[in-house]
């Protein structure tokens, strides 16, 4: 087989394990320890409901946060400060995941 021929079967195969695109929340994220900062994009705001809830959760499920979203401007969301790893943040049927890097902490204990 030559190289040409492996590149379109891994391309195919690609395809055939992508799921069905799922909308993405409105917003960029970036986290501090105890704070997930959401920058609601502006297409928010025409495109949402009034006052949806906020849920943001963790590998395992579990929810950190639910709140209600403000849609426009910068949003702080608390989080616990020793929160790491891939999180989920869903609007509605919307979901984006965030993933918050281990070295954001200093690992100490307190």
């Amino acid at each position: 087989m030559n190289m040409k021929n492996v590149i379109k079967m891994l391309a195919v195969a690609g395809l055939m394990t992508a799921g069905v695109a799922q909308a993405s929340v409105p917003a960029d994220f970036s986290a501090a320890p105890g704070v997930l900062v959401v920058n609601w994009q502006a297409s928010a705001a025409i495109d949402g409901k009034a006052n949806p809830m906020l849920e943001v959760r963790d590998e395992s499920g579990d929810v950190l946060a639910s709140v209600h979203a403000n849609l426009t401007g910068t949003q702080m969301v608390k989080i616990p400060s020793r929160t790491q790893g891939n999180l989920t943040v869903s609007l509605g049927n919307e979901n984006s995941n965030y993933r918050i890097p281990f070295g954001l902490g200093d690992g100490r204990q307190r």
